[in-house]
């Protein structure tokens, strides 16, 4: 196993691998020689196009995959009800989940839930349905298998990992995998009126399409779930649902009383009045303002490293909604500071999360939340945001008990 993250970094992954005597490892750099001995490349998803490792695997012959890939030679297209989108995939993946699990079918959850795929294939038959959370870089598995799944839905697109893609058309192009290889006998969901995913975008798609909208849900529809923009999500999985024959009134009951998805506006304490939301999954500032305006007034933990996002609207929503902000460092957070007009809201900029928990116990005041959306992603300082936000847990427990 080879990765350019030291140990320090990946430690928890580490840890888990213990029992595994026989794994040995290269970190904090690769090696061409790692490569010449293997027969099977597995890359993560994040690794990007022209990777000069990966170019040297292709022009030595070595088979490239990712996890995704090769869960694929198992796991027929038809099975699969797959979710990608920019922002509310995780959500309306979830949300999906649980509405179909309380049918007689086979189901099961998978894909960008931070674990590996190769996780669920053990518990998966050919009458299993996959709810599966697809990110764009594992569209990218599809593509090059040439498949779409059966039951395609796309929560939204806005723009996001322009450190990965060139321009915003290829994000857009990746994203459009999910239907490009559907058949007549397939189903594609879209939100209704969606700016993006428009006619020119489907215009190539040979599946069925089912429109979506907030409109759908009844007038006197009391989610538990918080956050306006979680109506679209829930929305999606009612058109779902429809398909798979599940009552209306029993998906409505599940999803009125679904409470969330871990690491996303995800409830972690209550000390003494004071709220504390973990959202760290929040890893670009379309998804932080949405945070932002679901918590008003809040005291946000925000900042990390820039997927070379524009942040003027961002700075503009926690002028708005934040009462006071701490940083974590990184590049994005060096822009937030410099679009903010109002430098008073700035509290600090910290690189340890125990120490700016500590900082932020000085001001708190009871009705407060403490909301951790850091809008950016966590590669300076965690393994990723899944890491970011477990240690997120772990130093609110140290520091509140």
């Amino acid at each position: 196993m080879t990765d350019l993250k030291n140990a320090d970094i990946l430690k928890s992954s580490l840890d888990e691998l213990k029992n595994f005597p026989n794994i040995s490892y290269i970190l904090g750099e690769h090696k061409n020689e790692d490569i010449d001995w293997a027969d099977l490349i597995i890359k993560n998803p994040a690794v990007k196009p022209g990777n000069e490792y990966i170019e040297y695997a292709h022009k030595t012959g070595k088979q490239v995959e990712q996890d995704m890939g090769i869960f694929l030679q198992f796991v027929k297209p038809s099975q699969i009800v797959g979710i990608t989108g920019t922002k509310g995939k995780s959500t309306t993946a979830s949300l999906i989940y649980e509405v179909l699990k309380n049918t007689n079918k086979d189901i099961i959850f998978a894909g960008n839930i931070g674990k590996s795929v190769l996780d669920a294939i053990e518990f998966i038959n050919n009458k299993t349905v996959v709810i599966l959370e697809i990110s764009s870089f594992q569209l990218e598995a599809f593509h090059d298998k040439k498949v779409s799944p059966k039951y395609a839905l796309i929560t939204n697109i806005t723009p996001d990992h322009l450190n990965y893609y060139q321009t915003m058309d290829q994000y857009i192009n990746a994203k459009k995998v999910i239907g490009r290889y559907q058949t007549k006998d397939d189903l594609l969901f879209i939100r209704k009126d969606d700016p993006v995913i428009n006619q020119d975008f489907i215009k190539e798609f040979k599946g069925k399409i089912i429109y979506f909208s907030k409109d759908d849900l009844p007038k006197n529809f009391n989610p538990a779930l918080a956050g306006k923009h979680n109506l679209e999500n829930m929305a999606a999985a009612l058109a779902v649902s429809k398909t798979f024959n599940v009552p209306q009134n029993n998906a409505l009951k599940t999803l009125a009383s679904f409470s969330g998805v871990p690491f996303r506006l995800e409830l972690i304490k209550v000390w003494r009045g004071v709220k504390i939301i973990n959202d760290t999954t929040a890893t670009g500032p379309d998804a932080g303002i949405q945070a932002l305006k679901t918590f008003p007034g809040c005291i946000l933990i925000c900042g990390g490293m820039n997927k070379n996002m524009p942040y003027g609207e961002y700075a503009k929503a926690v002028i708005k909604y934040a009462k006071k902000v701490f940083f974590l460092t990184g590049d994005s957070t060096t822009e937030i500071k410099k679009l903010m007009e109002n430098k008073d809201l700035i509290a600090g900029t910290y690189n340890d999360l125990e120490k700016l928990l500590l900082d932020v116990k000085e001001v708190i005041q009871d009705g407060d939340t403490i909301l951790f959306s850091p809008a950016a992603t966590s590669f300076n300082l965690f393994q990723n945001e899944f890491d970011r936000g477990r240690q997120f847990n772990q130093a609110v427990e140290r520091v509140f008990g």
